[in-house]
Formats: structure tokens, C-alpha cells, sequence
């Protein structure tokens, strides 16, 4: 409820000009005034701002004869105080006010015009009364007087030594003026009266009477018990009673407290009817009222275990309640302070904070505090700290923000939580939640600029992680009260904001305001006098656009209810008043109903109805009287209207109207529900559902969820509680729909209860989140003399799941399907496989941690809970992942062996799962068998595409150790507590010599061992064969001929792994080529690393050869999804495409076509890249569009000469032939790459059929140049047969896109025909082409290198010369290997001898006489 915020301040409270400590503070009745004392002086504080007002110093003579002063009392009234000496004597004080109403602060501007204030912001406006302070009497009583309370508006309670107890009146001290010493009053001897002991938890104790020397050391007395809490100076606690309101020896009794044997000090909480007593031992009880016997019933204990070691804390020296009774201030002698709810929730304390590192909290806490206390409505809290010698000013404050539910209970209805300071307001909105994750498409930025299509974007198939979701909606809106309100209206009393989170409404001392999210502007009176005409009361809350709200009119003296539009402005004529009998102590709303609870104990329905946007009506529909459920209305903590029933109606009979009332009367649920006969709700018939309740909540807004309707209590050390209906299966409730059937099994309902580790501020029903919030420190600088130095408190929002929580204890009480039904309905959110994981992993360690047995084991009926639901096996890992491997056991015990679940998850294809299940394998199984499903998997997730799992795969079996392949795994943890001590590793002091082990254990010594084996007895070669590939394979129990046993090194046995590993992916990708899934290769070799170079050099004359490249281009078409390229007759795909090109007149080339080693990009620069990146990522979408963009040919491939063709071929030639390359340009890249990629390789099959995939032209010319330099007759007729078959197809199919491509390829096929038949005989007698096949020759390289223009079109060479010198270093590397292996045979073929025979060299003429011819041509 209650948050510090900022640095703890350092305050002055002594005589102007001077330095004293404080002894100490206390507010009057409305915490606007604060009164300080010191040793000798008394001082008047005003709140805010901290300015004196009135001070008095003793004199000399009244400091010897009644000592210093010890504490202050205020009367109610604020016009009279009663300071306690030292000595035991009373002094009394008079505050009179003046009568002329002027304050103490006159502000005048100085004459100088550059001094002078231009802004009203620059002005205090509060009116700081003038008060004067003079003494009127002292009072000595016979004895000593130990301590002072006041009971009433007009009396007093005073404890003496003699155990006694004097109740005076403050006319009667004033009487007492001028005496030095009063006459004997009516007292209570509390010798004399009978105490009495609680025996209903616990047997009575013996409590000796009190004895001569005790007395009455801590007193408090509260109206609504009727009585006062006391510790005496024995230590013992006591709860004193009086059967009515005179207090004397005849009717008065008394309760000892049993459990508070060592009682410090006591403190009472008047609106949950609570009492508190601190003990030495540093901890708090908390006792209520038993209202059958009236007396105390124990509630719960505050007791700080975190950071603090038992008993450094010390004793309790004080405690406080805040105003509003929701918190609890505590502090202790040795240093520290604490904040805890009303029912003993921990919310703050300042053992955990970062004082730095040179502060022992133990031994030297900053913070050793002796006195507390409230400022106004609990925003700030002084703190008096124990006198020390460098420290002038010993007091303290520290500013504080709380809940709005802690002043204004009807806000628990809203999805957002609201902080209210003295003067500003926090809010942060909780169903921004949903608004996070309800989409799932996301942009991301490309260098494409205005060209990147609108829809390229990345689909995400995952759900986001939950983490990223909540962490976003941690930031706190801070809006600061306007000037002109606050300055006149301070502090926040009342803050209310609507259901949608637009509009907020506050009240202060007088009128409201309220602000709008959406234009981010405040609206207020703007008469001033009707703002000051009424003071807001009850409660503030929004309603339809509506501020509705209970008031006190100061101008009529009348108790209403007003209602004011948000869309108007604040004026009284635009609002709406209805008069009410008593003052308004808290009111909510349900649907169109608002009840209101009055100070003279009635509930009052009305029903509310809106007439325009500018007008409300409200009637008055019954009234209840609930003063027989309470000892006051004002012990009402909240209530509520609502048709939550004890006995639910089917569906279909749901009714809108309101039937029963719940009220919290001091943390008691009471349930008021009307009669069967009567349209009212009876107060003969409450029910009490829970006590120890600080605020509840309903979830009736909920639609389709399984805990609809249900009641949700939290009761702070106690956890949250839901009164959850138990509904019968839905084929029950449909064949069983009468009345009689739901009213004998929908009456019953269960309270569940489970802790919570927020403090819950909003309940998300439909998300099964509980946002609450959290102190935490930081520490700016550890100079001891900064003020800095105290940390600085700051506040985080935090959220918890509870959903496991309801779930574990349905299933607990065997109500599997209302848990199962809850789960369902809750399965489309994204943590609800984290809370099933939670929900296991409670169980798990609380049974497997256990040291007794466990006669009902939760873990087998979680699991089969669990099973009902896909995430079973995702589930069962994410939790042994999070455990420790001694609790695998257990698990997997009841869940199933982890080689079956992996299986499972196979069988499922949930590849993810089982490379989570391949780590419990590790740590239970040997490595054999984690290495074997990990090999498995691997090869499953190669087929199905998940390249990032296969990566992680390969680095896992890379990872493991080959010396632990055989190792056994044990599956049970020894705990590091009883395990044996760890020995002296003597494996170095050992002989390892082979004969020592031969000596003692004979043959056993020749087995094989984990470090060291033996040689093989293979034959040299087979052995150099074998190490020259890089594998070691040696047989288990050969020896070698020496007989002594080699070491073979770790290094080798990796080697063999990563072999393994290189054959696995190997064949993996040669499947991907053999079904021309180029694409996937692609991916395959960016992702894992795969040399795909240097394996397609092995490849080239097996799967990386072609038969058909028709089919293979077809093929290719229907991979990529991309328009059949050989249409059949009568269907023409690309017709569309002609006709828009027609219209558009062509585009300029964005692509660059010039060579194999430029990647296009979007501004049209060549880039290089050395390998295909997974940047871009295989789930895009690359689909064929209808309509491609449409981009020219560059100059090169142009520079052919139509007419030639028109003229050996008689092909006519028209625009459609002409037709750009309908590519996608990411497709594009890609294919280009993996062009690049087959080139270097020297596989000129699939480079041939993607270069006309790509319609380039000039990477066909540079294939086939490399063809016919290779002079290899098959490599030159394969390639003609392959360009003629597809000149065929596409000339068959008039509807082909590559028509016009392929008339440019004729020069080729023409060319290689020339030299196909200038080589002749010289092909067939040489039996190189035979032996060497496609691979080039060095002299080839050479010729290529030098005449390379002799087959490059003189076109091509004027406008693609940089092409040219591009080409040069790729064609060296294109020959590297072919090179290698033509001068390895060039010895038998040449016989010897490096230089060409004559006929060779005229052969070769006659080649360059036909080429020159051809070239003229």
C-alpha cells in the first residue's frame, strides 16, 4: 500500500538559529500541525510547507522542578497540548489562533524590477495561520506520571507508579490554574480489577498478580474496542476493557496477552479494531477482537528473517499505524525500519537497501531510529534517530506514495494501478498488456528505401517471450498536480481513474480535478468559490463518462452526492446533487447501480441512468440498516454490490440486477443476500466468508473463463484467497439442466488460498496476472558527511502468475476438471506453457526435497494434468532443465525414462524438445547414447530445414569428449553435504609402464583402457591410406610388431568425429542437389558452415552432373515456386507479363549482369560477398508475384547481333523476345551466389542451367568459353545437346519466357558445333579428353588467360571491359584444380616430353584460322 520514494530528508525542527535534538513530534487530529519538543523548548510546526509557527522555552526554574520534557499530546480540538516531564508532571498549553485571519508570511516584491516575481507560481498561496503558544498550568499528582492518552474529545488517561489509572478532564486542568497541585480523582486500581487469560488455542499459563513496583509503561486507547492496549514495566502485555464508558474500578477487567512475555511497546489500529505489541525479541504480535468473548484472538506475527541474522536487531522500540490503518511502521533499538500491511504483508524494509560497502548494518546501522510518526494522510513519516555527537539535527522524513485503493477501496474494479503522492500522481496501465502481444507481424528496416515494397515484413511463427512483453508496461506516468489547485488544496486525498485508463479524477482539501490522458490537460473550477463550497468525502469514482463522488457542502451544511460531466467544464450548473442523510463513508458501483454507506450506519442502492452526455439521473432504490454486522460504520473497510450468489442460477437466468451486498468490516467478508420472499437484502442473513481480509476483488466482467463469478480476498501474511465455484462437467450441465440438478451440486464452493510474493494492486482476470509493487535502493556516493549518502528508494512494478497456484490446489482436492477447464481457457496465452512448468516445478521440489514421507504424492496427478496438453513434453524438460540434476530422478521416475520422451518428441516433430531432452541424456546416460540421438536428430532436422538446430547439434557433438564415449553415467547426484571427503589424486605417483601391470594383474592388464590403445597390424599402405585421409582406425586387442602399446592422442578421435559429422552433411547435400533444392543448399552451407566449394569439386562428375536440364529446369521452376517455364500449347502464363511490358515501356537494370562475383543491390553497387550470410532469413517469403518488376538487359547481353540469327536461323525477333528477367530481386542475389558457388567448383552443369534461369548471358558465354578451352569433345557435346534441348523446348512452347533468351544463345551453339568439328579426328585419337574429362589444362589456362577476346563478341569487349578484368582472377581459380589434375597426367600421355608434335601445332592453326572465321562472320 505504501512505497518510498526519493531520499530520506534531514529536517530542522529546533529554535531558529540554534541546533537541539528533537525528543519528540506529534501531529494534531487532521495532520496539519506538528508539534515538537525538545529538552527545554516546545515548538509549532506548520506541515506544508515546513515553516515554524509558535515556539516556547521553559525556564530554568520550571526545568529543575519538573524536569525535561518527554512527549507531547494533543487535544482534538488542536487548541490545547499536554506535555509529560521527566518528573512525572503535566504541563498544559494554550494555542490561541488570531482573530484577524492574517498569516505569518507577508510577500512583497523588492523595488528592484529585476527581483520581482512575474509568475503566480512564484507566490505560496497556502493562508499559514498566526498562532501564539503560552503556558496555562502544571500539574504534580501524588505519583509519578508514567504516561498520558487522550480518550475523548474532552478527557484525558493517565498512568502513574502506583499502578493507577486517573481519568481527568482538560477543563478541569484548566481549572487547576495557578495550583501547583490538583485534588484526588476518580482512579482505576488496576490491582484491584480482575485479568483474565484466553484459553481457547492453548492451555492458561499462570500470570502472577502485578506486583508492587509495576506500572503502566505504554498505553493506547481506541473508541471503537472500547478499551486500551498497555505494557507494563514487567514486560507483560495486557488488553484493558470497560464495559462502558466511565472508566472505574467496578467495570472495568482485563486480558493478558499469552505469547508476549518480554512486551516493549503497543500500538492499536482503530479501524481494523487491532492491537500490536512490540517485544524484545524483535517481534511484532497482532491481536483482534473476538466479538463473541470480547477478548483478543491472535492474528499474525511480523517477523523479518531475510538479510538479518537472529537477534541483531534488538527490541521493538516503536511502533505507528498510519492514519488511514493500512500500514505499520516498526523499528527496532538496534537500527532499521519496516513497512507492513494491515494483516502483516512485508512491503518495504531497510535492511535490504545498499548502503554501500563500508556500512555494517549489524554493527553500525545509519538509520537507529527512537520515534515515529504520521505527517498528513501517511505521506510522510518523521523519524527521530538516536542522538549521536556529529549529528546536530536527529530528525528525519521521508517521503511516501500509496495505493488509491488504501483511501478509495471502489478503484479495485480498474486494470491499472494508481499511486497517489501529496501533490502528483503514478500510474501505470496494466492493459497495455494485451495491446503488446496481440499482433505478431513486424517490420524491418531495409536499405531498399521508397523501392521496398509496403509488405515486406517477417512473419514471426513463435510467440514472443514473455519477459519482453511485461517489461515494456514498467514505465511510470507521473503527473504533477496543477499550480492553482495544489497550492490551495494540499494534499491528494482522494484519486480515482476510469476502467479505459483516459481519465483520472483527484480531490484535495477542498473541490477536485480531474485530467484527460488524451489531451493531456487538467480541468478545474473555474469559479474558485465553488471549488472551496464542498470538501469530497467518501470515495471518487468514474462512471460513464461520469464523476461521481460523495461531498460535505461547506456553504449549505448538507451531506450529497454530486455528479459531474468530463466532457464539461467543472461548474456547478452542469453537475448534479442529490442530498444524502449523514456524511458518505465509502460508495462503489455495479453496472448501472451505485451504493453508498452513511455515517448513521444505512447502505442506500441507487440505480443510475444517463440521460445525454451532459446529464445523469439517480434513484433511490432500498436502504439497509447495517449497524447490527458493525460496532461503527466507520470499522467499514469497503463494500460492494453485486449478483455473486451463494447458490448459483443456471445460464439463461443470469440476471443484470444487483443481489447481494459485500461488506469488509475490519477484514471480516460479509455476505448480505437477499431473502427468497423479499426484494431486500436481509442483514439476518450475512455470512461470514473470511476474516483477516484487507481488500477484495470480483472477477463477474469475465466472459467464456472458467472462474467467472468468483471472489478474490487477500489477507496480507495469510496469501490470497478466491471463492471459486465448483461447476459440474459441461455434458452434465447439458443433460442434467433443471434446477433441482444444479442447485444440489452448484451451491457448494471452494476457498482456495496460495501466497503471493507481490503485494497485489491489480488483478488481471482475463491474463491470470497480479501487478503489484516493489521498494529497491540505489546508492549514489558512500561519503559518510553527504546527505547522498542514505540510499535512494525507488519503485518497480512487478507482476506474478497465480494461475498454477489455482491450479495445484483444484488438482490437490481431486477437482481435476475445474482445473482442466480453467487451463483451457487460458491456453491462448503466451506464458501458459511457463505456468504449467511453474506448476511442476513447486511440486517437484517440494516432494523430492522432503525428508519425511510423503503419503500422497501431488507429482503423478500433476503430471497426468498435465499430460492433456501438447506442451507435456516441452514442459517436463523446461522444468529439469531449471532443477538440479539430484532431483532428475524423482522426475523422470513418474514422468518416463528421458529416451522414451525423446522419442516422443519425434514422433511429434518437436526437434526443439528433443534437443532440450539430448542435456538430460548428457548427465544420465552414457555419451554413446546422447551421441547417438544426437546424431539422429540431427539427421531429422537436415530434413526438415531447421538450420539453427542443426548448428547447435553439430556444436554439441563437437563438444563431447571422446574419452567419456564409454563412461558410465550415474543418474543420482551425491549431495556435496554427505559425500565422502575428496582424496589425494595419485595417479601420477603410479607406474604406467605396461610390464608392472603385466607383473601383478597378468592378462587383465592387456584390456583396452580409455587413454592408451594399441596399433594396427594392417598392411603400410592400407595404414597410410587410412592416416592420410585423417582417420585412426585401429582394432581393439591387435598389437603392433614391437609390442609395445602406442598412445594415440585425443586430437585423432576428434578428427574422426568431425568426420563423421562431414559425412552426415555430405549426404544430406547430396539429396538436396540430386532434388535441385539449390535454395536449401544454400541455406545449409550459411548456416553450418558447410564447404560447399570444395565439396562440389568432388562432386562434379557425379551428383553435380546433369542428364536432362530441361527437366532440371523445370524442376528448378517448381522449387523455387516460380511459373513453369515450358507452358503447354494453348496457355501462355506469361501473357499479363508481354501486355505490361508493352505498357510500360521497360525499366533501366537495377541488377548487374556483368559478372558472376557482383551481387545486385537495391542503388545498383556491386558488392562481394565471400559467403551467403544468414541475414536474410529462410523464412521469408520469396513467392513468384503476378506481376514482376520488369527490367532490361544490360549492354553485354544485348551486344549479340540479331540479324546474324535472322539470317543462319530464321527466327523473327520481336518485342516479347525481349522480356526482362521476372525474378524477385532477393531471389535473385541468392541464385547469383549460388552461381558464383558452382563456377568456382567447376560445375558448369548447374551453372549452365542457372545462368538461364538467370538469363545471363554472360556468364553462358564465359561457361562455354571454359568448355571449349578445355578441348574436351564430350564437355563440348554435352553442352551443345543440352542448349539444343532447350532451344527445342522453349521454341515448342510458344509461351516460354525464355524464347527470346535462348535466340541469343545460337552464337554458342554455333561455336561449339565449329569446334566440335574442327577438333575431328584429333578428339578422338587423343585419350587426355577420355582421362581428364571436363577439368582445363594449364596450357587451356594460359590461352584463356591471353586470347580470352577471341570469343567475347567485339560488342561485349567495347562495353565490358571492366567485366573483362573481373572475369581474369576467376578464371584462374576455375582452372586450379584442373590444372592439378592434368599436369599429374601429363606424363603418360605426352610420353615425356613438354613440347607439341607438328601435327598438333598445324591442328592448332587450323582451330585459329576457324575461329577468326567465325568471329568475322
Amino acid at each position: 500500500m505504501y512505497f518510498p520514494v526519493g531520499w530520506p530528508k534531514r529536517v530542522s525542527l529546533a529554535l531558529p538559529g540554534e541546533s537541539a535534538n528533537i525528543r519528540h513530534i506529534c501531529c494534531d487530529a487532521v495532520k496539519i500541525l506538528v508539534a515538537a519538543v525538545g529538552d527545554d523548548f516546545l515548538g509549532i510546526w506548520y506541515a506544508n510547507p515546513l515553516i515554524p509557527i509558535a515556539y516556547f522555552r521553559r525556564t530554568e526554574e520550571s526545568l529543575k522542578q519538573f524536569g525535561t520534557n518527554l512527549l507531547i499530546v494533543w487535544k482534538p480540538d488542536s487548541r490545547q497540548l499536554a506535555l509529560l516531564t521527566s518528573e512525572g508532571a503535566l504541563l498544559l498549553y494554550q494555542l490561541d489562533f488570531d482573530a484577524n485571519g492574517s498569516g505569518i508570511l507577508m510577500q512583497v516584491d523588492p523595488p528592484a524590477a529585476s527581483l520581482k516575481r512575474d509568475s503566480a507560481e512564484l507566490f505560496i498561496k497556502e493562508n499559514i495561520p498566526r498562532l501564539s503558544l503560552r503556558e496555562l498550568c502544571s500539574v504534580t499528582l501524588g505519583s509519578v506520571i508514567t504516561t498520558v492518552c487522550c480518550i475523548s474529545l474532552s478527557e484525558l488517561l493517565l498512568a502513574t507508579q502506583s499502578c493507577e489509572l486517573l481519568r481527568l478532564q482538560w477543563t478541569q486542568l484548566e481549572l487547576a490554574e495557578n495550583e501547583q497541585e490538583l485534588p484526588a480523582l476518580a482512579s482505576i486500581k488496576l490491582r484491584d480489577i480482575p485479568f483474565y487469560v484466553q484459553q481457547q488455542q492453548a492451555p492458561a499459563k499462570n500470570f502472577p498478580p502485578l506486583g508492587n513496583d509495576s506500572f503502566v509503561a505504554s498505553l493506547e486507547y481506541s473508541p471503537f474496542i472500547g478499551g486500551c492496549a498497555a505494557v507494563f514495566s514487567d514486560r507483560r502485555a495486557a488488553f484493558l476493557i470497560a464495559n462502558h464508558l466511565k472508566f472505574e474500578t467496578d467495570h472495568m477487567h482485563g486480558f493478558w496477552v499469552q505469547d508476549v512475555e518480554d512486551a516493549s511497546v503497543c500500538s492499536v489500529n482503530h479501524k481494523f479494531r487491532l492491537l500490536a505489541y512490540g517485544q524484545e525479541s524483535s517481534a511484532v504480535n497482532v491481536y483482534a477482537i473476538d466479538d463473541a468473548t470480547g477478548g483478543l484472538e491472535f492474528s499474525h506475527r511480523l517477523t523479518l528473517t531475510e538479510n538479518v541474522l537472529p537477534g541483531s536487531l534488538g527490541a521493538v522500540n516503536e511502533l505507528k499505524w498510519s492514519p488511514d490503518g493500512c500500514v505499520l511502521a516498526v523499528s527496532w533499538a538496534n537500527g532499521g525500519l519496516s513497512l507492513w500491511s494491515t494483516f502483516g504483508a512485508l512491503l518495504m524494509s531497510t535492511l535490504s537497501w545498499d548502503f554501500g560497502l563500508n556500512v555494517d548494518l549489524l554493527k553500525q546501522n545509519p538509520l537507529k531510529l527512537r520515534r515515529l510518526e504520521w505527517s498528513t494522510e501517511g505521506y510522510q513519516l518523521f523519524m527521530l534517530m538516536k542522538e549521536a555527537e556529529n549529528q546536530a539535527n536527529n530528525v528525519l522524513q521521508l517521503q511516501f506514495v500509496k495505493s488509491a485503493l488504501s483511501m478509495n477501496p471502489c478503484m479495485t474494479a480498474n486494470p491499472h494501478i494508481l499511486l497517489q503522492g501529496d501533490d502528483c500522481l503514478y500510474i501505470n496501465q496494466g492493459n497495455n498488456l494485451e495491446e503488446t502481444y496481440g499482433g505478431n507481424k513486424f517490420t524491418f528496416p531495409s536499405s531498399g528505401g521508397a523501392d521496398q515494397p509496403e509488405d515486406d515484413c517477417l512473419e514471426l511463427k513463435h510467440s514472443l517471450n514473455t519477459g519482453s512483453i511485461l517489461t515494456e508496461s514498467k514505465y511510470w506516468t507521473l503527473l504533477q498536480l496543477p499550480l492553482n489547485y495544489a497550492s490551495t488544496n494540499w494534499p491528494i486525498r482522494y484519486a480515482a481513474i476510469d476502467k479505459d485508463g483516459l481519465h483520472l479524477a483527484v480531490a484535495g482539501r477542498t473541490g477536485l480535478a480531474h485530467y484527460s490522458l488524451m489531451t493531456r490537460k487538467w480541468k478545474l473550477f473555474g469559479n474558485e468559490s465553488q471549488e472551496k463550497d464542498f470538501v469530497v468525502s467518501g470515495g471518487l469514482l468514474w462512471w460513464h463518462g461520469f464523476i461521481v463522488m460523495g461531498c460535505y457542502s461547506l456553504l449549505d451544511r448538507t451531506d450529497e452526492l454530486r455528479c459531474y460531466p468530463a466532457e464539461c467544464k467543472l461548474d456547478n450548473q452542469f453537475g448534479h446533487k442529490l442530498q444524502v442523510r449523514a456524511p458518505v463513508i465509502s460508495l462503489n458501483v455495479f453496472r448501472n447501480q451505485l451504493i453508498v454507506l452513511t455515517a448513521d450506519g444505512i447502505v442506500s442502492l441507487f440505480h443510475m441512468s444517463k440521460k445525454s452526455a451532459y446529464a445523469i439521473d439517480i434513484e433511490c432504490a432500498y436502504e439497509l440498516d447495517v449497524k447490527s454486522i458493525c460496532i461503527h460504520p466507520a470499522c467499514i473497510v469497503s463494500l460492494t454490490v453485486t449478483n455473486l450468489k451463494n447458490e448459483l442460477k443456471p445460464q439463461g437466468q443470469q440476471q443484470d440486477q444487483a443481489e447481494t451486498i459485500i461488506v469488509n468490516v475490519c477484514g471480516r467478508i460479509l455476505m448480505i443476500q437477499r431473502d427468497a420472499n423479499e426484494n431486500v437484502p436481509n442483514t439476518l442473513l450475512a455470512t461470514c466468508l473470511a476474516s483477516c481480509v484487507e481488500c477484495f476483488w470480483l472477477s463477474h466482467t469475465l466472459e467464456r473463463c472458467a472462474m467467472r463469478d468468483c471472489l478474490w480476498l487477500y489477507s496480507g501474511a495469510h496469501g490470497m484467497r478466491v471463492w471459486l465455484p465448483i461447476l459440474p462437467p459441461g455434458r452434465e450441465r447439458r443433460e442434467q439442466g433443471g434446477a433441482q440438478r444444479l442447485h444440489s451440486f452448484m451451491s457448494k464452493r471452494i476457498m482456495l488460498s496460495f501466497p503471493l510474493k507481490v503485494y497485489p494492486l491489480v488483478i488481471l482476470f482475463d491474463n491470470v496476472i497480479v501487478l503489484g509493487v516493489e521498494n529497491e535502493s540505489t546508492l549514489y556516493t558512500n561519503e559518510s558527511t553527504s546527505h547522498f549518502s542514505v540510499p535512494f528508494a525507488l519503485m518497480e512494478r512487478k507482476s506474478q502468475i497465480y494461475l498454477h497456484k489455482v491450479l495445484r490446489q483444484l488438482i490437490k482436492r481431486n477437482l481435476g476438471y475445474s482445473a482442466w477447464e480453467i487451463a483451457q481457457s487460458c491456453r491462448a496465452l503466451p506464458y501458459f506453457p511457463h505456468a504449467l512448468e511453474l506448476l511442476l516445478h513447486e511440486v517437484l521440489e517440494e516432494e523430492a526435497t522432503s525428508k519425511q514421507p510423503i503419503p500422497d504424492a501431488q507429482l503423478p496427478s500433476i503430471l497426468d494434468f498435465i499430460r492433456e496438453f501438447p506442451v507435456y513434453l516441452e514442459t517436463i524438460v523446461q522444468c529439469a532443465r531449471k532443477t538440479e540434476i539430484a532431483l532428475w530422478p524423482y522426475l523422470f521416475s513418474m514422468a518416463g525414462k528421458p529416451k522414451e520422451l525423446f522419442q516422443l518428441c519425434l514422433q511429434s516433430e518437436q526437434l526443439d524438445t528433443a534437443a532440450s531432452y539430448l542435456i538430460i541424456l548428457q548427465n544420465l546416460e552414457p555419451s554413446v547414447v546422447s551421441k547417438q540421438y544426437a546424431t539422429m536428430l540431427l539427421d531429422i532436422a537436415l530434413q526438415q530445414r531447421k538450420w539453427e538446430l542443426a548448428k547447435d547439434l553439430i556444436r554439441f557433438l563437437k563438444a563431447i569428449d571422446p574419452n567419456e564415449i564409454d563412461s558410465p553415467r550415474s543418474s543420482m547426484v551425491v549431495n556435496v553435504k554427505i559425500a565422502p571427503p575428496p582424496q589425494v589424486n595419485t595417479q601420477q605417483q603410479v607406474n604406467q609402464n605396461a610390464d608392472a601391470f603385466n607383473m601383478v594383474l597378468g592378462p587383465i592388464a592387456r584390456e583396452r583402457s580409455f587413454s592408451t590403445t594399441v596399433t594396427s597390424n594392417l598392411p603400410k599402405d592400407k595404414q597410410a591410406a587410412g592416416s592420410g585421409g585423417g582417420m585412426a582406425v585401429t582394432p581393439i586387442g591387435e598389437t603392433s610388431s614391437s609390442g609395445a602399446p602406442s598412445v594415440v592422442r585425443r586430437r585423432s578421435t576428434k578428427q574422426r568425429e568431425t568426420f563423421c559429422i562431414d559425412l552426415i552433411l555430405q549426404r544430406h547435400a547430396r539429396q538436396l542437389l540430386q532434388n535441385y533444392k539449390l535454395m536449401d543448399l544454400g541455406y545449409m552451407c550459411a548456416y553450418l558452415d558447410f564447404h560447399l566449394v570444395t565439396w562440389l569439386s568432388q562432386e562434379a562428375e557425379r551428383t553435380a552432373k546433369l542428364d536432362d536440364f530441361a527437366c532440371a529446369l523445370q524442376a528448378l521452376h517448381e522449387e523455387l515456386q516460380l511459373p513453369s517455364p515450358f507452358p503447354p500449347s494453348g496457355k501462355d502464363e506469361f501473357a499479363q507479363l508481354r501486355v505490361t511490358h508493352r505498357q510500360a515501356g521497360g525499366g533501366s537494370s537495377q541488377t548487374s549482369e556483368s559478372g558472376y562475383f557482383s551481387l545486385a543491390t537495391p542503388n545498383g553497387a556491386a558488392t562481394q560477398s565471400p559467403q551467403l550470410q544468414p541475414s536474410i532469413k529462410e523464412e521469408e517469403e520469396l513467392q513468384h508475384s503476378s506481376l514482376p518488376i520488369l527490367k532490361a538487359r544490360s549492354s553485354s547481353q544485348l551486344s549479340f547481333d540479331n540479324f546474324r540469327y535472322r539470317r543462319l536461323y530464321s527466327l523473327p525477333a520481336s518485342e516479347d523476345d525481349l522480356l526482362a528477367d521476372p525474378l524477385p530481386e532477393k531471389l535473385s542475389i541468392k541464385l547469383r551466389y549460388l552461381l558464383q558457388l558452382f563456377i568456382e567448383a567447376n560445375c558448369t552443369d548447374y551453372a549452365l542451367v542457372l545462368s538461364i534461369l538467370l538469363q545471363d548471358a554472360a556468364s553462358i558465354s564465359r561457361i562455354v568459353n571454359v568448355i571449349i578451352r578445355s578441348e574436351s569433345v564430350n564437355s563440348c557435346k554435352r553442352t551443345e545437346a543440352a542448349l539444343k534441348q532447350l532451344s527445342q523446348w522453349t521454341f515448342e512452347h510458344n509461351g516460354s519466357l525464355y524464347r527470346g533468351f535462348v535466340m541469343t544463345l545460337q552464337p554458342h551453339i554455333y561455336l561449339l558445333e565449329q569446334y566440335i568439328q574442327s577438333l575431328g579426328d584429333a578428339s578422338s585419337s587423343s585419350s587426355h579428353d577420355a582421362s581428364a574429362g571436363n577439368d582445363l589444362t594449364a596450357d587451356s589456362a594460359a590461352v584463356l588467360n591471353n586470347d580470352e577476346s577471341d570469343f567475347v563478341p567485339k560488342l561485349q569487349q567495347a562495353n565490358g571491359n571492366q567485366w573483362k578484368t573481373d572475369l581474369m582472377p576467376a578464371h584462374q581459380r576455375l582452372t586450379r584444380h584442373a590444372s592439378l589434375e592434368s599436369n599429374g597426367n601429363a606424363g603418360p600421355t605426352s610420353g615425356g616430353s613438354a613440347q607439341s608434335t607438328p601435327t598438333q601445332q598445324r591442328q592448332l592453326r587450323q582451330n585459329s584460322r576457324d575461329r577468326e572465321g567465325c568471329r568475322l562472320m
